[in-house]
């Protein structure tokens, strides 16, 4: 191993994570914050992709993550370092907080009670996921090639919430179809923390399995771009006082 913890392993891939990680659509986030109105955190925003969704839609934003390395690419909002179970805000102090790609690395009870203590009274929870789509055969055969992904795991098992302090979870999912570079696809392999904190020689046995898939699956072979097939999956809760 590298030594390095895989939740806030991120920061030494950022690059690859900016040029691998798929954005969030506006339609998915305005459903996470329909109603909202204030000020939101993004909880373990990372290089700021959830962080960039949100300022679209006019929100004022304050960027919250355990890596000074991830933050130091989130842009035009105020970043502070800080982890779900500590969050440097004070009480009542957000309308809402969104979390991406991040929940499963987080202890309910514990971020719970954080995220009500800084919500404002019935403020927004809302959790968001852009997961590989298996039922497609390139993107099966690349997730048997990258390893097992925590966070695929917990939504194929529905096993999300509930959180102490906050209503039940309503649920969102959309398709979608995102046109991939196979060269971002060795990006999003590289930024999994499953591959960071690997030792080199597991690193090497992936991105060759990757590589050589990407060469020969007919429905990437020779092409520049191609289709991956993926799903968001979206969840929003409120805070109960």
């Amino acid at each position: 191993m590298t030594g390095q913890e895989p939740a806030t392993s991120f920061g030494a891939a950022v690059g690859a994570y900016e040029r691998g990680r798929p954005g969030y659509a506006p339609e998915h986030v305005t459903w996470l914050l329909d109603g909202v109105q204030g000020r939101v955190l993004d909880l373990a925003a990372g290089s700021g992709k959830l962080t960039r969704a949100v300022q679209g839609l006019g929100f004022d934003v304050v960027a919250v993550d355990p890596d000074e390395k991830m933050l130091s690419r989130v842009e035009d909002a105020e970043t502070l370092i800080g982890t779900a179970e500590s969050i440097p805000l004070p009480d009542a102090s957000v309308a809402a907080v969104t979390v991406g790609q991040a929940w499963h690395w987080f202890d309910p009870a514990a971020a719970g009670a954080e995220l009500a203590r800084v919500l404002e009274p019935g403020g927004r929870l809302g959790l968001i996921w852009n997961i590989r789509d298996a039922r497609h055969p390139f993107v099966a055969a690349l997730a048997e090639a990258m390893g097992p992904s925590p966070a695929e795991a917990m939504i194929d098992a529905d096993d999300v919430g509930p959180v102490p302090g906050f209503s039940d979870f309503e649920r969102r999912r959309f398709d979608a179809v995102r046109w991939i570079t196979p060269d971002a696809v060795e990006a999003l392999v590289t930024s999994r923390s499953h591959w960071i904190v690997a030792p080199p020689v597991i690193q090497a046995q992936v991105l060759t399995a990757v590589r050589e898939l990407v060469a020969t699956h007919p429905h990437s072979a020779g092409r520049r771009m191609f289709e991956f097939a993926m799903y968001t999956a979206c969840y929003r809760a409120d805070a109960l006082t």
